[in-house]
């Protein structure tokens, strides 16, 4: 097929060679035969003209440089310079050059124009099949995101119609789960009263596991049961944390002088949020720098905020046993613990609290320690712009 098309192309490029030649051709037999008195030689300005259709940028100057050629040949061959001495064959010889080259220029100056038009085009027409190609490709990412998009919501609902589901699983196992506990609770205490006497020092030892383990139960299911209320029904308004955090620690008061303890507050701003929800994250925060103090020293917590331009990151920072590195992902998850009930009391949701509160308000928390070191706990929060 491409040997076919470059036989037609050399076929087609030898007629208008052809066809160029035999016009000179006739224009330089007429030139021959005809007096001085008319400039025949500007004839030469059809083949110029012509010499547009022959491929080649330099085809029209090649062909009037013949027809120079061919002129001065003539004029040669004639003899009219010699015969006619008057200015009149010097004129037309130098009108039929002027006309050969000025048709020339021009023919050149169309052709060069002509090509530059043609890249231009194919350059257009190279764009115009990438953009092509380039929209097909959008096409077919658009319907892959809408297809995304439509597995997103139904996910989204699924997940809606799951999370609902749990959280009534969540309360109603939680409510089921404490009348037993209840029952145990009131049996127990009701043996303990009425039987006690009767129970040598394994029995009564026996019986106080049954009644440590029922309690720890019940702060277990009512922990979970928290867990699962934070963030339902839940509203945001502007949270003056300085008066917050001030109102919290007369809670501590007591605590505080238990151990000897003290609470430094730097200036902490106004933030959107949820006042129960951070009131429960400040509170369990402080509760732990209390609780896991270092029996050598006085704890001292210290609260501070650093402001950005889109959040305020708050640090929490005490001087107590510290946490291993190891340890910094186990303490946000629920019912994790580090350390014995018997040796630190709790149900090892506090921090699960603090993550979820945090990530409620579209923030992050994470922990920096060393054992005997104490703990800084961060934390970022959406501030009022």
């Amino acid at each position: 097929m491409l040997s076919n098309r470059r036989s037609m192309m050399l076929i087609q490029n030898a007629a208008l060679i052809f066809m160029a030649t035999l016009i000179a051709g006739v224009v330089f037999l007429v030139d021959l035969n005809t007096d001085s008195k008319v400039a025949v030689a500007s004839m030469y300005a059809i083949v110029i003209l012509y010499s547009w259709l022959i491929p080649g940028k330099y085809a029209s100057m090649y062909t009037a440089a013949i027809c120079t050629l061919l002129t001065i040949t003539a004029v040669i061959l004639t003899g009219e310079m010699a015969v006619n001495t008057s200015d009149l064959a010097n004129v037309n010889m130098a009108i039929s050059l002027v006309v050969i080259w000025t048709c020339v220029t021009l023919v050149f100056i169309a052709k060069s124009s002509f090509s530059s038009l043609e890249g231009i085009n194919n350059q257009l027409s190279d764009s115009s099949a990438e953009l092509l190609e380039k929209v097909k490709e959008l096409d077919v990412k658009q319907e892959e995101l809408s297809e995304n998009k439509i597995q997103l919501e139904n996910m989204n609902t699924d997940l809606l119609v799951k999370n609902r589901e749990l959280e009534r699983f969540t309360s109603i196992a939680s409510h089921d789960l404490q009348e037993p506990l209840r029952t145990i609770g009131n049996m127990t205490q009701l043996i303990s009263k009425k039987y006690h006497t009767n129970f040598d020092e394994r029995g009564k030892k026996m019986l106080d596991y049954v009644t440590s383990a029922t309690n720890r139960m019940t702060l277990l299911i009512q922990g979970l049961l928290e867990f699962s209320r934070i963030g339902n029904k839940r509203e945001t308004q502007k949270v003056d944390c300085q008066e917050l955090v001030g109102t919290i620690l007369l809670d501590f008061e007591a605590a505080l002088k238990a151990v000897n303890g003290r609470i430094v507050v730097n200036e902490l701003p106004q933030i959107m949020g949820n006042p129960v929800e951070l009131r429960m994250l400040f509170q369990n925060l402080i509760s732990n720098g209390l609780k896991f103090r270092r029996p050598d020293a006085s704890p001292v917590i210290e609260i501070s905020a650093t402001d950005s331009s889109t959040h305020v990151l708050f640090c929490v920072k005490d001087n107590g046993i510290g946490i291993e590195e190891a340890d910094y992902g186990k303490i946000f998850l629920i019912f994790q613990r580090l350390h014995a009930t018997e040796k630190y009391e709790g149900t090892g949701l506090g921090l699960a609290y603090c993550r979820k509160i945090v990530e409620l308000h579209d923030g992050k928390i994470w922990i920096s320690s060393n054992i005997d070191g104490g703990s800084s706990f961060y934390f970022t929060l959406g501030k009022i712009i």
